[in-house]
């Protein structure tokens, strides 16, 4: 008898299940995104910082010329003095506020358990919790040693923070209100992290020294 070979079934080339072709497609979508998202990533807040972003509220609470109103902060006329005293000179107010010691600062630096490596400001910069700028005074209550060198949040990111707001207050762009100096000092306490994060949404906003 003659032998009849068996036809066999012919395969499609490309057999792929409706489940595995979904997986295909949610795999390009994610590594899409993914590409998007190293493309457009630019450094923000983290939310996991140092201890020595923020001060001891119960050593650096904060503290305010009450005398200073959004007016005069932004006037060049004041005098030196504990407090300034407004009309009595030709400076700005963070300029004839500014006298911290360096006996201050090391007694600053004992509280925190710390020790001052005075190097001219490298590692630490002994801050004001509520800047000078914005009518902060300069006294105990209101400085700590605030770290220039630890990641995100650091000294110098509250200096753009500082500016940004001084700028609102006294300066803002065209269109813009202007800033209640109360708000701009209330961004610092008790979180100025939290006014960083709320007034600096933008690189643009608060840009590094320099580069605006």
């Amino acid at each position: 008898m003659r032998h009849i070979p068996r036809q066999t079934r012919k395969r499609n080339p490309v057999d792929i299940s409706p489940i595995l072709l979904a997986a295909i497609l949610l795999a390009l979508v994610v590594g899409l995104c993914a590409v998007w998202a190293v493309m457009h990533w630019h450094p923000v807040a983290p939310t996991a910082l140092p201890g020595g972003t923020w001060p001891d509220r119960t050593m650096t609470p904060g503290a305010v010329d009450q005398s200073v109103t959004g007016e005069t902060i932004c006037a060049h006329d004041w005098g030196a003095g504990e407090p300034p005293e407004a009309g009595e000179g030709d400076m700005t107010y963070s300029k004839a506020a500014r006298h911290t010691s360096a006996s201050l600062k090391d007694e600053v630096f004992a509280e925190y358990s710390l020790v001052n490596p005075h190097d001219n400001g490298q590692s630490y910069e002994v801050d004001h919790l509520v800047p000078l700028s914005l009518g902060g005074l300069d006294v105990r209550e209101n400085l700590w040693p605030e770290s220039r060198t630890g990641d995100g949040m650091n000294a110098w990111a509250k200096d753009r923070l500082e500016y940004r707001l001084f700028r609102l207050v006294c300066d803002p762009p065209p269109g813009v209100p202007r800033m209640a100096l109360g708000e701009a000092q209330a961004a610092f306490t008790p979180d100025w992290v939290a006014g960083y994060r709320k007034y600096c949404t933008a690189d643009a906003d608060c840009p590094e020294f320099g580069s605006h």
